[in-house]
């Protein structure tokens, strides 16, 4: 029998396969530690590639809920929202009963606010989590992780992403259930006031910074504060390897502009969450045509591959002058990364001059690389949103509000500032310099150096045979 701890990875979505396999999360655990790893996404590529760092890689299955169990989450996932009452839990508040009103839903939105006002507080909401937990362990629909679960029998279980990965959260209920030690990544800054209740229960908590860690033991406040860990976030570790970064050359040529002249990145959102944002683009491409400065600038338009509108990729077609959407390589399933993507995206990021988001993690890694930012607070030239829907309300967004405030990037309120605050970011690049420094050092505090993917993996090692 082998004296190495065993651990068992769950990886629900195709992002945690970034985090955590392709990183050197995976590889830093096999030096010391037999690994399985349990994944939603298995493809031939992935295989290939992460075998030599893995004792056994198997297919995640997802599996329905039980009706009782899925109700009951959406009556907590309510409670929890209307107790937390953050921007996006008001936000969230106002689309769903628009959404009930449409769908002609009112009164059982109706039904579902009131109780939700009598449920919102800390004490209904634990006991309703615990409810939920017991249904959805008593109820499952399989018993095939109990039976995985015996066979392995892992040390420790570590979900990748507690969020957006429904498929990882049975096993990990049923290793709980089974007395095995259990520990979950708060996947992004934004998910602890932007997303519901967390209601798979872990023994052990991972977060990007101290910032989140208050977040969590103020929002759950049963949990200890020696279970939380501060390690950083895998996704940035790649920012800081040379072997991820492409020559200014070699990324123009992949991506057909010309490295003798700079260029701006401009990173889409959801389209779903940010409406006509195309209208946002087209302003962009017309600012530039008529900006007088040399040489002029070339704009890269990198889509969000979760949700790219008609219109953004009618706009792809048209064939601007010094405009290139470059294919992203992401698997469309899962929304993996291609294992090449990352060197692309790193050396974007690296050899841009300026981004223009309207309020995305993208904002955090041209903070890192001390570039100027143009995050959007107002809505689409042309467009008539609701105010639910518009682009203010992502600024006003918990995690985000920091970033806007910290005076690092620049916040255009019209297409008038946006034009002048193209011509800044060109210009005066250094602008901002001292703000973005700050505020990273104070956000992060020193986890921002190549090692979260080695940090997260010593913990899980050490969690595992503690």
């Amino acid at each position: 029998m082998s004296s190495r701890p065993h651990i068992l990875l769950v990886i629900p979505r195709g992002e945690a396969v970034r985090n955590f396999l392709y990183s050197d999360t995976l590889k830093a655990l096999k030096e010391h530690a037999r690994v399985t790893v349990l994944s939603v996404v298995y493809d031939t590529d992935l295989l290939n590639r992460i075998k030599p760092h893995s004792d056994e890689i198997i297919e995640l299955k997802e599996y329905q809920a039980h009706p009782i169990p899925a109700y009951l989450r959406t009556v907590i996932e309510n409670a929890h929202d209307r107790w937390l009452w953050s921007k996006v839990a008001q936000n969230n508040w106002e689309l769903r009963d628009r959404r009930a009103q449409q769908q002609g839903r009112r009164l059982q939105r109706a039904v579902i606010k009131v109780s939700s006002r009598l449920l919102a507080n800390n004490p209904c909401l634990h006991a309703l989590s615990s409810l939920e937990r017991y249904l959805h362990w008593k109820l499952r629909g399989t018993r095939e992780f109990d039976d995985l679960l015996h066979r392995l029998k892992p040390d420790l279980v570590f979900n990748g992403s507690h969020i957006h990965g429904f498929a990882g959260e049975l096993p990990l209920r049923v290793a709980h259930r089974m007395g095995i030690k259990t520990a979950g990544f708060i996947f992004s800054w934004d998910n602890l006031t932007s997303r519901s209740r967390i209601l798979v229960p872990y023994d052990y908590w991972f977060v990007w910074h101290e910032f989140m860690k208050k977040q969590l033991l103020g929002i759950y406040p049963r949990i200890h504060e020696q279970n939380v860990f501060v390690t950083g976030t895998p996704q940035f570790d790649f920012h800081f390897k040379p072997e991820y970064l492409l020559s200014r050359e070699e990324l123009c040529r992949r991506i057909g502009i010309d490295p003798a002249r700079p260029f701006i990145l401009y990173t889409t959102g959801v389209d779903r969450h940010f409406p006509e944002e195309h209208r946002h683009v087209r302003f962009v491409i017309d600012a530039l045509q008529e900006l007088q400065v040399a040489p002029r600038p070339q704009l890269v338009v990198r889509t969000y591959v979760k949700g790219t509108s008609p219109e953004m990729k009618a706009i792809a077609q048209e064939k601007h002058p010094d405009v290139v959407f470059p294919p992203v390589a992401w698997d469309a399933r899962w929304f993996t990364p291609a294992h090449e993507d990352l060197g692309v995206y790193t050396s974007l990021v690296h050899h841009a001059t300026l981004s223009i988001n309207a309020a995305s993690t993208v904002t955090l890694e041209f903070f890192l690389k001390d570039k100027p930012v143009i995050n959007l607070d107002f809505d689409p030239p042309g467009s008539l949103l609701a105010p639910c829907d518009g682009f203010h309300r992502h600024i006003c967004f918990d995690h985000f509000r920091p970033v806007a405030q910290s005076g690092g990037s620049m916040v255009a309120r019209s297409k008038e500032e946006l034009a002048r605050m193209i011509r800044e970011g060109l210009m005066k690049p250094s602008l901002g310099t001292a703000n973005r420094e700050r505020f990273m050092k104070t956000m992060f505090n020193g986890t921002l150096d190549g090692q979260c993917g080695r940090r997260v993996a010593a913990t899980l090692l050490n969690l595992a045979v503690a």
